[in-house]
């Protein structure tokens, strides 16, 4: 089964030739570790009397992604990565659409760029793990879609209706 997934809006499979790889959806539906919790250490008191008024936050959390890039020739290749990378370059929008969830991430590092086949080959496959965070600064928001029958997407967002897009800088 194909997942629908974009970043900032773009269809990831239509745009940069990037299926999401084995285990991608897993690593995001892990939970977040909450941060310590403010509390007094009375010294008449026994144990901790913990702020129970206080919102509960969140620690960074930090995931690897993995991707398999697939391009046709080393032009598509070139193009695709050079785009893929310059949208990774500020905070982007990791929107799954068939949960109707959307992360706010940050890259850390490229923690793998790996050639699956030879780098000159008709069809290039590239591997490729982000290592991304997730620091809870925007909240991870839910949205609701619409679809024709064409297989473009209107999301729909704060009532906000936002077109994805299938090209780059279109």
């Amino acid at each position: 089964m194909t997942v629908s997934v974009f970043i900032n809006s773009y269809d990831i499979i239509e745009v940069f030739g990037l299926h999401l790889g084995r285990g991608a959806l897993s690593v995001l539906e892990q939970p977040p570790t909450p941060k310590e919790v403010f509390f007094n250490d009375w010294i008449d008191e026994n144990g901790k009397d913990y702020d129970d008024t206080s919102n509960i936050n969140y620690e960074p959390q930090v995931f690897d992604i993995p991707f398999l890039m697939k391009a046709q020739g080393v032009v598509d290749y070139k193009k695709k990565r050079r785009d893929f990378l310059d949208l990774l370059k500020k905070d982007f929008d990791f929107q799954v659409l068939d949960w109707g969830e959307s992360f706010r991430l940050r890259l850390k590092k490229i923690a793998k760029w790996e050639y699956v086949n030879r780098p000159f080959s008709d069809t290039i496959y590239v591997r490729i793990i982000l290592q991304v965070e997730n620091n809870y600064v925007l909240p991870t928001y839910v949205f609701r879609y619409l679809a024709d029958n064409l297989g473009r997407y209107i999301v729909i967002n704060d009532n906000k209706r936002i077109l994805v897009k299938t090209r780059y800088n279109a």
